[in-house]
């Protein structure tokens, strides 16, 4: 079954571009297209698709707050972006917001089939490039804007807790625990707690074997 795919750039020629480069690769069926963020809402809202080919840099609404739209009202929505953009700031608020891939539009061909299996089959693809500018980032300089309470759900997190733990710790109900673990994959760009560990880990956002107090 070919897979559908949404592509939305401001761009009418590099959507033709890439449709032709689906459509000779065989395998995708383009369902749909959109100019500007609000069209893509509108569209996926209408049109079910398997994975989003998405600019960061489109009108009426841009790509980034589409992208956390998009994923708050379709959170199994996969979503590429296909961006010229190499920016720190940029690559870090697209995971933050849930981009499941993030690859430059100077990409290969083959680069471009393969992040499109890969964010299909729920898994993160980043380009080499990109991929080596996020983690050479210091800890520091990657924000995921995370409340105090958020911190503090993640370090418990961490440290083995389960939510009916974190909830008597931190004197609070389960729901809300569960929630802001929800909230953290959601903020980190990750989609299990195992990912959510490993990468608040290794950004220095947990420290192992401290557990805050609750409170």
């Amino acid at each position: 079954m070919s897979k559908r795919i949404v592509l939305a750039d401001d761009h009418n020629v590099v959507r033709r571009g890439l449709a032709a480069l689906l459509a000779l690769e065989g395998g995708f069926e383009v369902v749909g297209e959109a100019s500007n963020g609000e069209d893509l809402l509108q569209l996926v809202s209408e049109q079910a698709a398997d994975v989003v080919i998405l600019d960061l840099s489109m009108p009426r609404l841009n790509g980034l707050e589409a992208l956390r739209r998009l994923k708050r009202a379709q959170e199994n929505m996969r979503v590429l972006v296909l961006s010229m953009y190499d920016d720190e700031e940029l690559i870090a608020q697209a995971l933050s917001h849930g981009a499941d891939g993030y690859i430059l539009k100077d990409s290969m061909d083959d680069e471009l089939f393969e992040a499109l299996e890969t964010v299909q089959k729920g898994e993160r693809y980043l380009s080499g490039a990109i991929d080596k500018v996020v983690l050479n980032r210091a800890p520091s300089e990657l924000s995921f804007e995370l409340t105090a309470r958020e911190h503090e759900v993640l370090q418990l997190i961490a440290a083995g807790h389960t939510a009916a733990e974190i909830a008597d710790l931190m004197c609070i109900s389960p729901h809300t625990a569960n929630r802001h673990r929800a909230n953290l994959m959601q903020k980190m760009g990750v989609r299990n707690q195992i990912e959510l560990v490993r990468l608040a880990i290794q950004r220095g956002l947990v420290i192992i074997g401290k557990r805050p107090l609750a409170g």
